[in-house]
């Protein structure tokens, strides 16, 4: 019966795997936790109809890469290693860069849904008046 001790020759490669596995276990729970909190990047740009409705997807952007960074850290500390910090940092980036864009395609009208409001809704043949948002000129 084996005791371990033939794992002693491959630290290496099973330091290389252990690195590879909290790289990608990271990564996956940042979508894990974007799935779970927060709908899709094509039903947020197609269905946010307002400032109201930004504000909320946004706050639950934020629930998401707060959970997904809670558990790259512990995780980080726990193994002592940074691999779970840049898989979390990578999947994060992206995400967040996903969402932003669909919040501002549908703020600024040039979602997918056809009628040029960014809301959801049957195609006009008139142009809605523009929304106004605090922080737009």
């Amino acid at each position: 019966m084996a005791g371990g001790d033939e794992f002693l020759s491959l630290a290496g490669d099973v330091r290389g795997v252990g690195a590879a596995l909290m790289l990608m276990g990271a990564g996956t729970n940042v979508y894990d936790a974007f799935s779970a909190v927060m709908s899709s990047p094509w039903s947020t740009e197609k269905f946010t109809e307002n400032a109201e409705a930004e504000k909320m997807a946004r706050e639950y952007v934020t629930h998401a890469m707060v959970i997904s960074w809670g558990y790259a850290l512990a995780g980080a500390w726990l193994a002592r290693s940074i691999w779970p910090i840049i898989g979390a940092a990578g999947v994060t980036g992206y995400m967040y860069w996903l969402y932003n864009r669909a919040l501002n395609r549908a703020r600024g009208g040039s979602s997918m849904n056809g009628n040029g409001t960014g809301a959801a809704g049957p195609a006009s043949d008139t142009t809605p008046a523009p929304r106004a948002y605090p922080w737009s000129a």
